[in-house]
């Protein structure tokens, strides 16, 4: 005879919905900017892949203040991204140009607030831009 116990569910992390979260997000994001299979890197110019495209914010410390602010996330390549660690300099001067420095001034105070989001937080998050993605694809 064999005994059956029930499968116990793995309980939601923090740090596993925010990841998940993040992916989405990250997912939309770039969805935004591909043009036939490929997306520009917003600090270099060049042209990759989807798949191969990452997503960099113009001020550092992924904090959960400004971790899914929209207006400071864009596409960027590995190479800017993370070997050039975002391209601070070049990143901002082009954000400072889009959205202006009024509400660049409001995003940087708004990076130093400190921000704790629960496992229901990200996967509200998750939810939205899952959404968000949905309707981009159909």
């Amino acid at each position: 005879m064999k005994l059956k116990f029930a499968k116990t569910k793995k309980r939601l992390t923090i740090t596993k919905s925010k990841k998940r979260a993040w992916l989405v997000f990250s997912k939309w994001l770039k969805y935004q900017y591909v043009k036939d299979g490929m997306v520009e890197c917003y600090t270099c110019g060049s042209m990759y892949p989807l798949e191969k495209i990452q997503t960099g914010h113009a001020i550092g410390g992924r904090n959960n203040s400004i971790l899914f602010e929209e207006k400071l996330v864009r596409p960027q390549c590995i190479i800017c991204n993370v070997f050039r660690r975002g391209r601070y300099a070049t990143f901002t001067y082009k954000l400072i140009k889009e959205i202006g420095m009024k509400e660049y001034e409001k995003l940087v105070l708004q990076s130093q607030q400190v921000v704790q989001l629960k496992v229901s937080d990200f996967q509200e998050i998750e939810e939205k831009y899952k959404k968000k993605v949905e309707r981009l694809s159909s």
